[in-house]
């Protein structure tokens, strides 16, 4: 049951094949900007949300006498811990549990897998693509100049581009390739 319900948020430990040529497509931007939104809601929600509430009941004095800046603060903390999420999995596996739904992965400019070195370049770029007022805006101008690229990835040599499906799914679960729906390109689980 566990299994059905992460199907397409989950990255496996091989990655699929990318294709190259979407690099540039306006709808890798579109599914980047909603892949970001579901780390988002990873990181705040389902990681850092409990470690405040952990904190507030541990640290009752001092967390009340912080009152509304709990909020501010907790933004402010969710920029280093996305760039850690973000960092890992990408070195890891590729991808993020968002690009994983997405059906992106990100890769050197050549298509080889992302390195440690250029996931950390990527992400710390992070730091630099928020500094901007305000920073979606000035981002996602950015990315539409540049091919749907990135100042971390400018500088990372990296690109996110779409993944191939595989095409016959017994054998893909068997040598543990990306099996997810959003992998496969369909959004019930079944082939098209």
């Amino acid at each position: 049951m566990i299994d059905w319900k992460l199907d397409g948020f989950l990255p496996s430990q091989r990655q699929p094949e990318p294709r190259v040529e979407t690099a540039s497509d306006r709808d890798v931007l579109l599914a980047r900007g909603a892949a970001a939104a579901i780390d988002l809601f990873i990181c705040y929600v389902l990681i850092e949300f409990p470690l405040i509430y952990a904190v507030g009941e541990v640290f009752s004095g001092p967390y009340e006498a912080l009152g509304g800046a709990i909020v501010p603060l907790s933004l402010l903390l969710l920029v280093p811990l996305y760039a850690s999420y973000s960092f890992v999995f990408e070195w890891r596996y590729g991808r993020t549990p968002g690009k994983v739904n997405r059906g992106l992965l990100v890769v050197m400019n050549d298509g080889r897998p992302c390195t440690y070195r250029a996931s950390a370049v990527r992400n710390l770029c992070l730091y630099v693509d928020l500094l901007g007022v305000p920073p979606l805006v000035i981002g996602l101008a950015l990315a539409l100049v540049t091919d749907g690229r990135r100042v971390g990835d400018h500088v990372a040599g990296t690109i996110v581009v779409r993944s191939t499906a595989p095409t016959d799914l017994d054998a893909a679960a068997a040598s543990e390739i990306d099996t997810s729906a959003a992998a496969r390109g369909t959004s019930d689980g079944k082939k098209n």
